[in-house]
């Protein structure tokens, strides 16, 4: 009986080091990739976003910053939204990838490349 035991004992701790020694690679099935050949424009690609997702709110008199076709830019740029030093770091970004507006992958990926790539008024 001792023997059965000790080799029930055995197999459990090493079926448990097996679970624990076991490492798993991140996979994110989110990500989206911007060719770096693709335009990314402020009038054609985030406005748009914004107009679909966020004005309900962030429009004339809501809440800040305002998102309305003809004021958002001015208001990003005012409200210290964008950081092109590091864009993964500016409000923008930082407050829609949070959840904030429940924006899908790609118009996530628009904004961060679109700040990227000097979040210019075009």
């Amino acid at each position: 009986m001792q023997k059965s035991k000790f080799v029930h004992l055995i197999t459990i701790l090493a079926t448990l080091l097996c679970f624990v020694s076991c490492e798993y690679d991140t996979v994110e099935f989110d990500k989206v990739v911007i060719p770096p050949d693709q335009e990314v424009t402020f009038s054609n690609d985030i406005i748009p976003i914004f107009t679909s997702n966020c004005i309900q709110c962030h429009d004339n008199g809501g809440i800040d910053p305002n998102l309305s076709a003809s004021k958002a830019y001015d208001s990003l740029i005012d409200g210290n939204y964008i950081n092109t030093e590091n864009p993964g770091e500016s409000k923008l970004f930082k407050k829609v990838d949070s959840g904030h507006g429940s924006l899908n992958p790609t118009e996530k990926q628009l904004i961060l490349e679109w700040i990227t790539r000097g979040a210019n008024n075009d």
